[in-house]
């Protein structure tokens, strides 16, 4: 058996960073593997990032890979996304839908897609025991020592989505509606489907899931957050400029130099001794199985 994995990443990644491809051939002589024994195919495939305005771009469904050929699909998110635009549009079947991109791609022979999203009450656990313990101080000691204003503390010590996600009940009732819609309607899907396409949902729960310093950090909200990071520190910054405030600094740090060092003490700021999370973040679980 052969097993073909794709990781669907949103805007640009690091190959390093990924699972390794199969190794060149041939292989060692003893042991070892290469292209003849190696069963896992492991490959990357750019895909939109939801969080953007992408309201110029064609509707969904958009596969990234063949439609109707995969068994196995997981879309997952564990950290609230910076905008509501995600969420927002994942329902409509006009989208753009991170959800109908995927379900096309499923497989008729009970392909199955494993869809885990924060719920309000994870993605406020998230802000409230894990960021805003490290990102208040970082923000504090960046606005003091550089002369800015307060502004840089309202606007990135919040994230705009998190108290407009939905809950549980919520969201299993516009994954369990979207599955009707798009089983009875399969016209939306009639370009990639040759006969009719049934979508149910066969599992729903909560999961509370503690998340590593490394992984929300350095992974996820780093990475997620440094448009918007540098976009505000770079206008505060230019202000804090005009008005002199960097009067009693020598040369004061750059826009850039502050922004990089600003998600830098993030990634690595200790918690100070009591404030650790103590609760996992919340998370709906979905299992949606396609069938014919």
């Amino acid at each position: 058996m052969w097993i073909n994995l794709f990781h669907a990443i949103p805007g640009r990644f690091n190959l390093e960073e990924l699972p390794t491809s199969p190794p060149n051939t041939p292989g060692p002589p003893i042991g070892g593997d290469d292209y003849f024994t190696q069963k896992i195919f492991g490959s990357a495939v750019p895909i939109t990032d939801y969080q953007q305005d992408l309201s110029s771009l064609p509707r969904s469904p958009r596969p990234v890979v063949p439609p109707n050929s995969i068994d196995v699909s997981i879309v997952e998110r564990y950290i609230p996304p910076s905008s509501p635009r995600e969420f927002k549009g994942m329902f409509s079947v006009d989208g753009p839908s991170i959800l109908i991109d995927r379900l096309i791609e499923l497989s008729p022979q009970n392909g199955s897609l494993v869809f885990i999203y924060p719920t309000r009450v994870g993605a406020q656990t998230f802000m409230q025991e894990y960021l805003s313990p490290i990102l208040d101080p970082v923000l504090r000691s960046t606005v003091t020592a550089n002369g800015l204003s307060s502004e840089l503390c309202q606007s990135l010590g919040s994230m705009p989505a998190v108290n407009l996600l939905p809950d549980h009940a919520e969201l299993e009732r516009k994954t369990i509606a979207l599955c009707a819609h798009l089983t009875q309607r399969s016209a939306t899907m009639s370009r990639f489907h040759g006969h009719r396409a049934n979508f149910s949902v066969v599992h729903s729960s909560t999961k509370e899931v503690p998340l590593s310093r490394q992984a929300w950090a350095k992974d996820w909200w780093t990475k997620q957050e440094k448009t918007r990071v540098a976009e505000v520190v770079v206008r505060n910054a230019q202000e804090a400029q005009t008005k002199s405030s960097n009067r009693y600094v020598d040369r004061p740090p750059s826009a850039t130099e502050l922004w990089q060092k600003l998600l830098k003490d993030v990634e690595n700021r200790p918690y100070d001794v009591g404030t650790e999370p103590k609760r996992g973040v919340e998370v709906a679980v979905f299992v949606i199985k396609r069938s014919e």
